[in-house]
């Protein structure tokens, strides 16, 4: 999706899973402007100030040593480059909390406040923080697997 909006540059994904880095390289064989590394986000193989915005999913609270990560994704973006990191399983959001036994892989549950001083640690500056809802009408007889109930994935 990305790719679409690199019009005059590249997008670069990273994956620590060779299998993710397959099925996205077959996924999107058809842009000229992708490319992807199997690699860590705490030793990224690329030189100082290589990319002018970063992007995270859902990935931060699975890194083993969160302030190496982020201060290696602040070596690799030029100065005054973006870094987005979008999460949903953080303190202030408790009806997320379930989600750490069943994800069965360590996590580390941090605060909005921890996040910032992390950030700020790593060398970022302009740091801040939003609370999205998504719109989408969630259906009367919710059955999914991220919430055990209704009310929680309301929450």
């Amino acid at each position: 999706m990305l790719a679409e909006y690199a019009f005059n540059g590249r997008v670069t994904g990273i994956d620590i899973s060779d299998e993710m880095i397959r099925v996205a390289r077959e996924s999107s064989r058809s842009l000229p402007n992708v490319d992807f590394e199997i690699a860590s986000a705490e030793q990224l193989p690329f030189p100082d100030h290589e990319f002018t915005h970063a992007f995270s999913m859902e990935s931060l609270y699975y890194y083993r040593n969160i302030p190496k990560a982020l201060k290696e994704i602040h070596r690799v973006l030029k100065p005054g480059g973006l870094f987005v990191a979008i999460m949903d399983l953080y303190w202030e959001n408790e009806a997320t909390h379930q989600w750490i036994d069943t994800l069965k892989v360590p996590v580390e549950l941090l605060s909005v406040g921890d996040y910032h001083s992390l950030f700020i640690d790593a060398g970022f500056v302009h740091i801040r923080d939003e609370r999205l809802f998504d719109p989408t009408p969630i259906p009367e007889n919710y059955t999914g697997s991220s919430f055990k109930s209704r009310e929680d994935y309301e929450e």
